[in-house]
Protein backbone atom coordinates (compact mmCIF):
# COMPACT_ATOMS: atom_id res chain seq x y z
CA UNK A 1 0.00 0.00 0.00
CA UNK A 2 1.32 3.42 -0.90
CA UNK A 3 1.07 6.15 1.77
CA UNK A 4 2.71 9.57 1.37
CA UNK A 5 4.70 8.31 -1.61
CA UNK A 6 6.18 5.30 0.21
CA UNK A 7 5.28 1.63 -0.15
CA UNK A 8 4.27 -0.27 3.01
CA UNK A 9 3.33 -3.92 3.42
CA UNK A 10 -0.08 -4.90 4.75
CA UNK A 11 1.57 -6.24 7.92
CA UNK A 12 3.34 -2.90 8.56
CA UNK A 13 0.11 -0.95 8.15
CA UNK A 14 -1.92 -3.30 10.37
CA UNK A 15 0.77 -3.14 13.08
CA UNK A 16 0.81 0.67 12.94
CA UNK A 17 -2.99 0.79 13.23
CA UNK A 18 -2.85 -1.47 16.28
CA UNK A 19 -0.25 0.82 17.87
CA UNK A 20 -2.63 3.77 17.27
CA UNK A 21 -5.30 1.92 19.29
CA UNK A 22 -7.30 0.21 16.56
CA UNK A 23 -8.53 -3.34 16.99
CA UNK A 24 -8.01 -5.45 13.84
CA UNK A 25 -10.74 -8.03 13.15
CA UNK A 26 -11.39 -10.28 10.18
CA UNK A 27 -14.77 -9.96 8.47
CA UNK A 28 -16.46 -11.45 5.41
CA UNK A 29 -18.40 -9.29 2.96
CA UNK A 30 -19.91 -9.89 -0.47
CA UNK A 31 -20.62 -8.16 -3.74
CA UNK A 32 -23.71 -9.09 -5.71
CA UNK A 33 -23.45 -9.74 -9.43
CA UNK A 34 -26.67 -9.37 -11.40
CA UNK A 35 -27.46 -12.31 -13.64
CA UNK A 36 -30.23 -12.03 -16.27
CA UNK A 37 -33.69 -11.81 -14.81
CA UNK A 38 -33.85 -11.21 -11.09
CA UNK A 39 -31.05 -13.57 -10.05
CA UNK A 40 -27.98 -12.44 -8.16
CA UNK A 41 -24.75 -14.25 -7.36
CA UNK A 42 -22.94 -13.31 -4.15
CA UNK A 43 -19.15 -13.13 -4.39
CA UNK A 44 -17.79 -13.41 -0.83
CA UNK A 45 -14.42 -12.01 0.22
CA UNK A 46 -12.62 -11.82 3.56
CA UNK A 47 -10.64 -8.80 4.74
CA UNK A 48 -9.47 -7.09 7.91
CA UNK A 49 -11.29 -4.16 9.46
CA UNK A 50 -9.83 -1.58 11.85
CA UNK A 51 -12.21 -0.75 14.70
CA UNK A 52 -11.51 2.21 16.97
CA UNK A 53 -14.11 1.40 19.64
CA UNK A 54 -15.11 -1.99 20.96
CA UNK A 55 -18.84 -1.73 20.14
CA UNK A 56 -18.19 -0.74 16.52
CA UNK A 57 -19.16 -3.45 14.03
CA UNK A 58 -17.03 -4.40 11.01
CA UNK A 59 -18.30 -2.98 7.73
CA UNK A 60 -16.90 -1.99 4.36
CA UNK A 61 -16.37 1.62 5.51
CA UNK A 62 -13.79 0.57 8.11
CA UNK A 63 -11.68 -1.80 6.00
CA UNK A 64 -8.02 -1.54 7.02
CA UNK A 65 -6.78 0.21 3.87
CA UNK A 66 -9.43 2.96 4.05
CA UNK A 67 -8.73 3.66 7.72
CA UNK A 68 -4.96 3.67 7.07
CA UNK A 69 -5.33 6.31 4.35
CA UNK A 70 -7.41 8.53 6.66
CA UNK A 71 -5.09 8.01 9.62
CA UNK A 72 -1.62 8.22 8.07
CA UNK A 73 -1.82 10.11 4.78
CA UNK A 74 -0.70 13.72 5.12
CA UNK A 75 -2.81 16.28 3.30
CA UNK A 76 -0.88 18.46 0.87
CA UNK A 77 -1.02 22.06 1.84
CA UNK A 78 0.87 25.27 2.29
CA UNK A 79 3.52 24.92 5.01
CA UNK A 80 3.67 27.62 7.72
CA UNK A 81 6.25 30.38 7.24
CA UNK A 82 7.54 30.21 10.80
Amino acid sequence: MKINGYEYSKEEVLEALERKGYQIVTATFYHEEHIHGSTFIKHHYTTECALCISDQTPNEANEWHLIAKKEFEKKPGKPPLI
